[in-house]
């Protein structure tokens, strides 16, 4: 009964709603279906869908950013989607870190911009660094999402580790993903860069210092 309440939901919002509706992640769905359709009053279903609205074109102008565990379930769907493709500010090798980290069960995270699914996280202790390997989706186009996302990765880790955060480690290849971590506040190891393999670029590990090194 949830598809079909997500689909009439979905038909019965504006256009612009409807489209950011469906485009969030399946949970997200079916409980703002729920939210509605927990009622079998017509009334009192029309008021909620017209506060959604109200809700959803907030949103358009002040997008939400959310940070939250991926399950199981989906994290070996996800592997799955052979058409799942990262964008180029991703850090070094994030499909291998993620299907590595599916197969060995580890805890993994998405980043949300309205509900929507747009970045993996995978965090990782790597000495006295905690190392992020971060895979923005391909499907992110809007040239500040990437930068909203990593500052929403950071507003996670400060709130859930608090006082015990451990300086943020990347790994990136490519000028372009150094060059905009930089702005992101990343800094730039000493002798941190070591050739890539053959054809490729050098491998540099920038670090984010939440306080004093």
């Amino acid at each position: 009964m949830t598809k079909q309440q997500i689909e009439k939901l979905a038909d019965l919002l504006p256009p612009f709603a409807a489209t950011l509706y469906l485009d969030m992640i399946p949970e997200f769905q079916e409980g703002y279906a729920s939210y509605v359709y927990q009622t079998p009053k017509q009334d009192i279903q029309k008021r909620r869908i017209k506060q959604l609205t109200k809700n959803f074109e907030r949103l358009l102008d002040t997008p939400s950013f959310y940070v939250m565990p991926v399950t199981r379930k989906t994290a070996e769907q996800l592997l799955a989607d052979k058409g799942l493709a990262y964008h180029l500010l991703s850090t070094v090798a994030a499909n291998q870190v993620f299907a590595a980290a599916v197969n060995e069960d580890q805890t993994l995270f998405q980043v949300l911009r309205n509900g929507a699914r747009v970045a993996f996280v995978i965090l990782q202790e790597k000495g006295e660094f905690l190392e992020m390997t971060l895979g923005i989706l391909e499907t992110v186009t809007e040239n500040e999402v990437p930068a909203a996302i990593v500052e929403a990765v950071q507003t996670y880790l400060l709130a859930d580790m608090q006082e015990k955060l451990p300086s943020l480690s990347i790994m990136v290849s490519q000028e372009s993903s150094k060059l905009f971590y930089q702005e992101q506040g990343f800094v730039l190891l000493a002798k941190g860069c070591k050739p890539g393999n053959e054809n490729d670029s050098d491998v540099c590990q920038l670090v984010k210092y939440f306080s004093k090194p």
